[in-house]
């Protein structure tokens, strides 16, 4: 009889239950390094794109302080603002800011601050203010007004000598002999409060806020960078005579919070010690010899909403103030210093 059947091994028909098992083990630890490479990566995208928004969001509010605070005073030819009248002429500063058009027209201080505090802000009040300084500057917009006034909006109306402050409808009762210009006046104050937008867990960001002039002449608030979270400044003042010497040329400076720089100081109508002596001449009053001509800004800028990953346990300096803070948000600190008009 003929045996058919080959002789060997058989040809195998599939895997053992090890091998099935060691195939998973080797599958799931590749798809747990693929995971883990997606959320790192994702973690490294999101940071990156918080940081990049961040410095974006720092630079435009920089330059939009920076450029209020090298413009206020700016009024005109005109070198003191006691040569404007008109029929809403200049008010005496207060350190108040009421609902009404009487903070555009305190024109003689066209900077101010108030140290971590809201103070006597009408316009700004507790349910609004956050956290940190308050900056104002005043003064009349760079390009001149050529179509029609806004009846209840400030103007100012000047020329080399002289000025007329008066709101858009009194326009025809407030000309000038000699050729002038009209410029729109602006006002502006710069503070910290809760933005509009809301997280994913419901909570509201810090934001850089501004009280501007709206149509009626009145502070009216604006919602200008979501994730700014302190603003912080100090004035440098000029002394034109610190050894009390008439014939020295002897000057100093020191940076100062808001609270501890005079009126007098903030009000100073001389900017250089040649403007000192000859206001000296005119006025023989050589007790007020300082004036506030620089200004230096801190920004602490964060991430609008949290990041899990992230501790931040840091104390930023911000002039006299120590910030600390100890959370799960991104922060840069950025800082710049301003020479003023007075």
């Amino acid at each position: 009889m003929t045996n058919n059947q080959k002789s060997g091994a058989s040809p195998q028909q599939g895997l053992t239950l090890i091998e099935i098992m060691i195939a998973l083990v080797i599958g799931f630890v590749l798809i747990a390094g693929a995971g883990k490479i997606f959320i790192s990566s994702k973690r490294n995208l999101e940071a990156q794109l918080n940081l990049q928004q961040i410095q974006e969001n720092a630079r435009y509010a920089l330059d939009l302080i920076s450029r209020d605070l090298r413009r206020a005073g700016y009024f005109a030819g005109l070198q003191s603002v006691t040569a404007i009248e008109g029929t809403s002429a200049p008010l005496q500063p207060d350190g108040k800011c009421p609902l009404s058009n009487a903070w555009g027209r305190m024109l003689a201080r066209p900077l101010f601050g108030l140290n971590d505090t809201n103070g006597e802000y009408a316009c700004i009040p507790d349910s609004d203010y956050l956290r940190g300084d308050i900056v104002v500057t005043r003064y009349a917009h760079p390009l001149a007004e050529t179509g029609t006034l806004s009846d209840k909006q400030l103007y100012l109306r000047s020329n080399a000598s002289a000025g007329v402050l008066f709101i858009g409808s009194e326009s025809a009762g407030n000309q000038m002999t000699q050729p002038s210009i009209t410029q729109e006046i602006i006002a502006h104050a710069y503070y910290i409060r809760s933005s509009t937008t809301l997280c994913p867990d419901g909570s509201k960001p810090p934001a850089l806020w501004r009280e501007s002039l709206d149509g009626n002449g009145h502070p009216v608030a604006e919602e200008l960078v979501t994730g700014v979270e302190q603003l912080q400044l100090q004035y440098g003042v000029i002394d034109f005579n610190p050894d009390d010497d008439l014939h020295s040329d002897e000057i100093s400076y020191r940076y100062l919070d808001a609270e501890s720089v005079t009126d007098s100081e903030w009000n100073a109508p001389f900017a250089s010690a040649s403007e000192w002596r000859e206001w000296l001449e005119l006025t023989s009053n050589d007790s007020v010899h300082s004036a506030v001509l620089l200004a230096r800004v801190w920004l602490l800028v964060r991430a609008a909403c949290a990041e899990p990953a992230v501790v931040n346990r840091r104390i930023y300096a911000m002039g006299s103030l120590q910030y600390a803070v100890d959370d799960h948000f991104r922060r840069q600190l950025y800082t710049t210093t301003v020479q003023l008009r007075n």
